[in-house]
């Protein structure tokens, strides 16, 4: 059974997917334990600056996602029922397929796709890393950071494994020094080779290699991105670049 750390981990990893921010995540959570509340309260018990709760709780309140109150000698917040959320991601979905034949007339004359795409956010991070079962070949990797885990979220990289083990399709990984347990984790997966550089390799950068394609993962920076790029030549250079770091590359 999850602890309930865990569990109020994935509730955040969910909100942040449909687009909560850091503060916001903490201050709906806070107002659904404590209830209606003032945005002093609110930031005493989150430990956000002041301004910076007004300024979430401002855009939580144009969204829906809390209400406000106004009495004669303060303000209150109020979280809107967890279950309404759905909702509002029904809604949401609804829109979306309303556009989605205006979307494929923009895209109909579309015959290939660019060499170099750049996207930002952790939905395109995670579309990109879904993308690599799609090519269907051997994944290496380098660089994978401890951040690397908060961005695409512990149950999406589960799933991740365990759909492209299924398809049998081989995952070589290096990590940075500081990711031990993490590498042993992966080990258990089949078709998976994890390993480690000492900590003088270490970069926030992942760079990964699949058939044609090469991606750099860039988790540091606010929002996450992507950059991918496709072209054979560019990625057997890669490639040949990761079997020198393979090479060098320990097991835990």
């Amino acid at each position: 059974m999850e602890s309930y750390i865990n569990k109020e981990e994935k509730v955040m990893e969910v909100l942040r997917f449909i687009g909560f921010h850091r503060n916001e995540t903490l201050i709906y959570l806070d107002l659904l334990k404590s209830g209606p509340s003032t945005a002093v309260d609110i930031s005493r018990r989150t430990k956000i600056h002041r301004p910076n709760t007004y300024d979430a709780l401002r855009k939580l309140v144009e969204r829906g996602f809390v209400s406000q109150t106004r009495t004669s000698i303060k303000n209150l917040f109020h979280a809107i029922e967890a279950f309404k959320i759905k909702d509002y991601i029904r809604q949401k979905e609804r829109e979306f397929d309303e556009l989605i034949p205006y979307l494929g007339e923009l895209s109909k004359n579309t015959t290939e796709k660019e060499d170099v795409n750049v996207s930002k956010g952790a939905f395109a991070v995670r579309q990109a890393a879904l993308s690599l079962i799609d090519i269907g070949k051997e994944i290496k990797a380098w660089g994978a950071p401890k951040e690397s885990v908060d961005t695409f979220g512990a149950g999406f990289l589960k799933e991740f494994h365990m759909k492209r083990a299924a398809k049998k399709i081989m995952m070589k990984q290096i990590y940075n020094a500081d990711s031990i347990e993490r590498i042993k984790y992966l080990n258990k997966f089949k078709h998976t080779e994890a390993r480690y550089l000492p900590k003088d390799y270490d970069t926030p950068v992942s760079t990964v290699v699949c058939g044609d394609t090469v991606m750099m993962l860039i988790f540091n920076s606010n929002p996450p991105s992507v950059i991918s790029i496709r072209r054979q030549e560019i990625a057997d250079a890669y490639d040949n670049y990761f079997k020198i770091l393979w090479a060098r590359a320990r097991k835990p």
